[in-house]
């Protein structure tokens, strides 16, 4: 979900942890839905964006690794394999449904903001199996 949205997946993953820092960081996440909207907003795939996006994901990867008894270094790779997979994918799946299918940005946007919440607070909220 982080390669979806940089703030989303901590947001989910704090709030699942019950940390203090959740609240910031979901105003980080709100304010990042506004900012994807916007015309100027650079590509999730450029490189400032991309390395947030990595970064976001491996440390939740690594923060849901050891809540669940896992290996935080694979989780750490786990999770920053999955931003840039997500990254990829909504780049490519939104660009082919506006350009190509000609359908309206805003709501897909609006859409992939829901599919990125609903996907880091269930797996965020998930106890893994051993």
């Amino acid at each position: 979900m982080a390669g979806l949205r940089t703030f989303t997946a901590p947001a989910a993953t704090l709030a699942a942890g019950g940390s203090v820092w959740t609240g910031l960081v979901t105003a980080l996440a709100a304010g990042e839905y506004v900012g994807d909207k916007l015309p100027g907003t650079p590509s999730r795939l450029a490189a400032g964006p991309l390395i947030a996006r990595i970064v976001s994901g491996a440390a939740c990867g690594r923060a849901l690794a050891a809540r669940n008894d896992g290996n935080p270094i694979g989780g750490m790779l786990a999770g920053g394999a999955a931003a840039v997979a997500g990254a990829y994918a909504g780049y490519h799946l939104r660009h082919y449904l506006t350009s190509d299918r000609k359908l309206p940005d805003l709501p897909l946007a609006l859409l992939e903001d829901a599919v990125a919440i609903a996907g880091a607070r269930a797996a965020a909220s998930r106890r893994l199996a051993p």
